[in-house]
């Protein structure tokens, strides 16, 4: 028997709409969406939720799960109060209406604008999702407009104080000092006065268990859940404390409007040049006092300022660490014999607690890269066919496409064979040879194999295309390194055709050199 379908219920309210006292609550939505369920029979109902979600884009949990349970073939009917509960983007509001839906065999209900995919009475809709879209347009202006006023009164207006900062509980817009975290800005403060790198102070506040900024944030706020922050709490990063180095705020005074949304339809943020900051002194109680913080500036500004080494980095980007994943910064120093060494970047900031250095030398990266580039040339130019087989040979694609054919024509002669037994049995049936409840545990035993084994031939198939679409890959990549004579030299143009990335393992040779694998674009690791 066919499962019944659901009818789902889709409620959502953005912050928006709880500052306007406009929209319903979830909990009014649920109640009125069930009593129109029940007064037209749709029994199996299922809610699907966004609470606290903008209509302005699609990115949303509780509709990301509707549309993979309708995807799965799961959903008949989709009811929402109104189109502005759908979306307020009358664009993709649309899309999901004219064409969504109804690709899906999905019939689509909005209760109050009288929207009904089914009667195809719909020609109003998209004037409707028009008037929506801005509606959400003026709302957002009204907002990001109370917003400035009170940045311009000098109010803080961030969901979370800076480290070292509380809200004052009667007042949210009102900074107070934290009197623990304050201590570990000054002692920041200190430190970089005193002499201390940024990654010594890291170090030391590492040494000292101080919870980081993030941290401090999970377990007051239960905001920026990671695996990093529960699994290393006390890992300051240099990006963090050079924040806290170089916030004004520390001084006493409110800075606003430091970053901004690109429209009321995305929520990503940009950065705003620091000439349209909206600063506000002396707004609350000062950690740190103005002429320490320009100090701090000062010392930061010579930094910045000192001459470093020119270098070129074929390889940017494309040299990862086995173990973390991460990146291996190339680190030039003059007074070294060799031109430069790679180092995971993991272990560069956080040490021996994360992962391993990985440390290679430029030279060595480069001579394993020409060693490897050299040997598919001279594989190449052996004759026609030489490298496709080698490459093939490697990834064993040659032998496991055999073997997935030779499998997937047995499967097929045993489809074959089941279709003649059924037929068969049919007949043993119609002509009293066999009893009617024999028949049919026959029958299902023959429709259940049958189906099982027309679900391997289409796995079979799948991985057989994947085969062959990594031989067309193999014959481009042979065509581009065909072009080449054996390489000397390495330049930016051969590692950005022929490698995707390198990866340096934990590994060592015979000769402790570190042994990495280069993956070539098109074909992966040989």
């Amino acid at each position: 028997m066919e499962k019944e379908k659901l009818t789902a219920l889709y409620c959502r309210i953005s912050r928006e709409d709880e500052l306007t006292n406009i929209s319903s609550s979830i909990e009014t939505q649920k109640a009125y969406l069930k009593r129109y369920a029940n007064q037209h029979h749709m029994i199996n109902t299922k809610y699907y939720i966004d609470d606290g979600y903008s209509g302005t884009n699609f990115d949303r949990p509780g509709f990301n799960e509707l549309q993979v349970d309708i995807e799965n073939n799961e959903v008949e009917i989709v009811i929402t109060k109104d189109l502005s509960r759908l979306g307020r983007d009358y664009l993709s509001t649309g899309y999901y209406i004219e064409h969504y839906f109804p690709m899906n065999s999905v019939r689509y209900i909005a209760i109050n604008d009288q929207v009904d995919t089914l009667l195809n009475e719909n020609d109003f809709v998209p004037f409707r999702n028009i008037i929506n879209e801005w509606y959400a347009r003026d709302i957002s202006k009204k907002i990001r407009s109370a917003y400035h006023t009170k940045a311009l009164n000098g109010e803080f207006t961030g969901p979370y104080p800076p480290y070292g900062y509380s809200k004052h509980q009667e007042n949210k817009h009102t900074l107070i000092i934290n009197p623990e975290q304050s201590e570990i800005v000054r002692k920041i403060y200190n430190l970089f006065i005193a002499g201390n790198s940024i990654y010594k102070i890291a170090k030391i506040l590492k040494q000292d268990e101080i919870l980081t900024p993030r941290a401090e944030m999970f377990l007051s706020y239960g905001a920026y859940e990671s695996v990093q922050i529960t699994q290393y709490p006390f890992d300051w990063s240099n990006k963090t404390i050079l924040n806290i180095l170089e916030n004004e705020e520390y001084t006493g005074c409110v800075i606003c409007n430091r970053h901004q949304t690109i429209s009321f339809k995305s929520k990503k943020l940009i950065k705003n040049p620091s000439n349209k900051w909206i600063v506000s002194k002396n707004m609350h109680e000062p950690i740190i006092n103005s002429e320490m913080y320009m100090q701090v500036q000062d010392i930061i500004h010579q930094n910045k300022k000192a001459p470093r080494t020119k270098r070129t980095n074929i390889f940017k980007g494309k040299v990862r660490c086995n173990t973390c994943g991460k990146t291996l910064t190339l680190s030039v120093r003059p007074e070294r014999q060799v031109y430069g060494t790679f180092d995971c970047s993991t272990y560069r900031r956080y040490g021996k607690s994360r992962c391993i250095s990985h440390y290679v030398t430029y030279e060595q990266l480069a001579l394993a890269v020409i060693r490897s580039i050299n040997k598919l040339i001279s594989i190449a130019q052996k004759g026609e066919g030489k490298l496709d087989n080698y490459i093939l040979k490697k990834n064993s694609s040659s032998l496991q496409a055999t073997t997935l054919k030779n499998c997937l024509n047995e499967k097929e002669h045993r489809i074959n064979e089941i279709d003649i037994f059924i037929k068969k049995l049919y007949e043993n049936y119609i002509f009293g040879k066999i009893k009617e409840d024999k028949f049919y545990i026959l029958d299902k035993s023959y429709d259940d194999e049958r189906k099982s084994t027309i679900k391997e031939i289409k796995d079979i198939q799948n991985q057989i295309s994947e085969i062959n679409k990594y031989e067309e890959k193999a014959k481009s990549f042979i065509l581009m390194i065909s072009k080449f004579n054996q390489v000397n030299n390495l330049d930016q143009d051969i590692i950005d055709q022929l490698i995707e990335k390198i990866v340096v393992t934990d590994h060592k040779d015979n000769k402790n050199i570190r042994i990495v694998d280069i993956y070539y674009r098109f074909i992966g690791r040989l």
